[in-house]
């Protein structure tokens, strides 16, 4: 009975029949099938394919409303005359965890997705698999452990690993009702004008956890001046709270989500129709791609195995990540795929994409462009999702078109697509921009960096940002960094209180005062400290950097950072640069300088830079340089002077200290990664 004609380990050994048959029988029954347990054995004993569903857990946001399309998965792919599997797979959500220790796991979670699932396939001998989700640390570790599968299989002559990815349905946004603005009459007569023109725009926009988290900083900033009491903020906050916590505000309606679709659909593996719904997909689509999958797996076609299909596309993908704004995660994400289909591709590489593919998809929740109405219109056939960005990239030969796909090549695919409509996606010839704002960085604090400029910033405001000299504003970690961000004007006490007279003035003549004595401002070389900070910050011509070194991926996981949710009476984004080795919210809408290289842990220039540094900028030619002041104004820092002084090995000794508040399963991981340059993939031989 147990058969070895069909070269499969689970078939050829008695046991697995007897374990499998109530796994499957329990699935079936979960999803409204009477279980046949006959037609159980004969599918297993024959050779039938095996098909997992793989989704999140039940505590993992993209997975809300998820539970009816992945019960009808399981009945469709029993009805193709395969065994399914459920299987769940569950990562942090990184929204919940900022702002807490939680923040340094939810990166390296996804390598742990991998490899758990990587070895579920491995262990379990499923052939192929439905992946539902957006969530990019989920949905991208999913996709290199079946790439990783799918590899061992090949090499074992076994059949090759198959798969499909279906993103989540994007749910209806809400707003404020006028019932629920009334209730901030009586505080809104009490602010100041640019702060009521502050929060009429919030109340705009869909209500979503960033509006609520600025609603929140807003009356927190209230409070510190005291124009609100405790009670009645906390009502207010209770209330935005209510209305705010809906399905549609979920990150799965996020504008980083709908990149995160995109970026997926690019490797083509998403089917047709399905990167974009407001509605689960119905039983004749599950029906087509389920039968799809399976024909696939039976007939081993192994051009559209999964990490050919990766291989094939991650060029595409590329093209499509600047296209779609360049998701700074994506940087990392990308790199990551390569490593596991064994294809040098360094973020280096992919930056020199935004030199040559213009941004042609915008979002913009205050200007109505919301997430939930892209996806009325492609329900409504105004735009055909990825359809239209590969054949809008397509007729500038941006992507290579004949590149195959789950449903053909992208060249059959884009013919009955639409055209962008400069609703949501633009052409190549009038895009929304001609760059999507990220540069190569590199200078004697780094080898190499990402610097990424917030669209209000590529929009004209750049001039008041660029070429200046900074005083930089020093945190060993993202924890202290936390700390002053929750105290009102945290950050720049922490920085007044370091700097001296000196400082203010000469940085302000280096930036300022040939246009101040050709305006006719006023003479500041008199001036005590105290005055001239009040002066600077009230002009907002103080330039400040805030460095935060230690939040590397072998330090601490790479982390996400933000200056969004400070009680700071005065705005950080305007002044601010954000410098880290870690990496940078999406929706920090300032200057940030990320995924720094080498990082501070392993001696890299973060980790010498001390508050009150002077830290020229110039995007333009991509530089990040501590300088020093001289008789012709400032000269750059040698490298070795940097690297000598003292902080430095004392702070890579205090980051090694540190990491042994970690977890100890997690502290495995730190050692056995590549830098943020390789994509933070798995390395026994990190670079130093």
């Amino acid at each position: 009975m147990h058969s070895n004609k069909f070269k499969d380990p689970l078939i050829s050994r008695p046991q697995p029949v007897t374990i499998i048959t109530p796994v499957v029988d329990e699935t079936l029954r979960i999803a409204g099938i009477a279980p046949v347990r006959e037609q159980i054995l004969d599918r297993f004993m024959s050779g039938q394919p095996r098909i997992a569903v793989v989704h999140g857990g039940e505590d993992h946001p993209p997975n809300l409303g998820s539970r009816e399309t992945i019960r009808r998965s399981v009945r469709h792919i029993w009805a193709n005359g395969a065994l399914p599997f459920e299987v769940s797979q569950s990562v942090p959500c990184e929204d919940l965890s900022q702002g807490t220790d939680g923040m340094n796991y939810a990166l390296l979670s996804r390598n742990l997705c991998t490899a758990s699932l990587a070895t579920l396939i491995e262990a379990h001998g499923y052939d192929g698999a439905i992946v539902l989700g957006v969530c990019d640390k989920m949905m991208v570790g999913s996709l290199r452990a079946l790439i990783e599968a799918d590899l061992a299989h090949q090499r074992r002559k076994a059949r090759p690993i198959f798969a499909m990815l279906i993103p989540s349905m994007i749910g209806r946004e809400a707003f404020v009702t006028e019932e629920e603005k009334r209730k901030f009459e009586p505080l809104r007569h009490r602010l100041a004008e640019s702060e009521r023109v502050e929060l009429d725009e919030l109340f705009h926009r869909p209500l979503k956890p960033q509006v609520y988290a600025q609603v929140k900083a807003l009356l927190d900033r209230c409070f510190h001046r005291r124009i609100v009491q405790e009670g009645e903020k906390d009502d207010l906050e209770r209330m935005m709270a209510r209305c705010t916590s809906v399905p549609g505000a979920n990150c799965a309606a996020s504008e980083a989500s709908m990149v995160h679709r995109m970026m997926l659909a690019s490797f083509g593996l998403v089917p047709r129709h399905l990167d974009i719904s407001v509605k689960s997909p119905t039983d004749e689509q599950l029906s087509e791609v389920v039968k799809r999958l399976v024909q696939a797996i039976l007939k081993r076609e192994r051009r559209i195995s999964v990490a050919s299909l990766t291989r094939y596309n991650l060029t595409n993908a590329a093209s499509v990540w600047s296209a779609t704004g360049g998701h700074p995660a994506w940087l990392l994400h990308l790199t990551y795929l390569a490593d596991a289909i064994g294809k040098k591709l360094s973020i280096a590489d992919v930056t020199k994409k935004t030199q040559k593919v213009p941004q042609i998809l915008a979002l913009d929740d205050a200007a109505g462009n919301t997430v939930y109405s892209m996806a009325v219109e492609t329900e409504n056939g105004g735009n055909s999702g990825i359809d239209t960005i590969m054949r809008t990239l397509a007729e500038k030969r941006l992507i290579e078109d004949r590149a195959p796909t789950l449903d053909g090549s992208w060249m059959q695919r884009i013919m009955d697509a639409r055209s962008a409509n400069g609703n949501f996606l633009y052409s190549t010839m009038t895009p929304f921009s001609q760059t999507c704002g990220l540069v190569g960085m590199q200078g004697n604090a780094c080898a190499a960096g990402i610097a990424r400029l917030g669209s209000r910033n590529r929009n004209g405001n750049l001039e008041k940002l660029d070429r200046k000299v900074y005083l930089a504003s020093y945190y060993l970690g993202q924890k202290e960094l936390q700390s002053d961000l929750a105290t009102a004007d945290g950050v720049l006490e922490h920085l007044k209180r370091k700097i001296s007279r000196e400082d203010l003035y000469y940085t302000w003549a280096l930036n300022w005062r040939a246009k101040s004595v050709n305006g006719g401002g006023p003479d500041l070389s008199q001036w005590n400290k105290g005055k001239l900070w009040d002066y600077l910050l009230g002009q907002s011509l103080l330039r400040i950097m805030i460095v935060v070194a230690g939040a590397g991926p072998r330090a601490s996981g790479m982390p996400e950072l933000q200056l969004a949710l400070n009680p700071s009476s005065h705005p950080l984004g305007s002044i601010c640069v954000l410098v880290t080795d870690g990496r940078v919210c999406y929706q920090h809408e300032g200057i940030s300088i990320a995924h720094v290289v080498p990082e501070a842990f392993d001696g890299g220039g973060l980790a010498a830079i001390r508050t009150g540094d002077w830290i020229y900028l110039d995007l333009s030619q991509g530089e990040f340089q501590v300088v020093t002041q001289s008789n012709r104004g400032y000269k750059t820092l040698g490298a070795k002077d940097l690297a000598n002084r003292p902080d430095r090995k004392k702070r890579i000794n205090e980051l090694e200290r540190r990491r042994h508040d970690f977890l100890p399963s997690f502290r495995i991981l730190l050692d056995q990664i590549s830098s943020a340059e390789a994509g933070v993939s798995p390395s026994v031989n990190h670079e130093n």
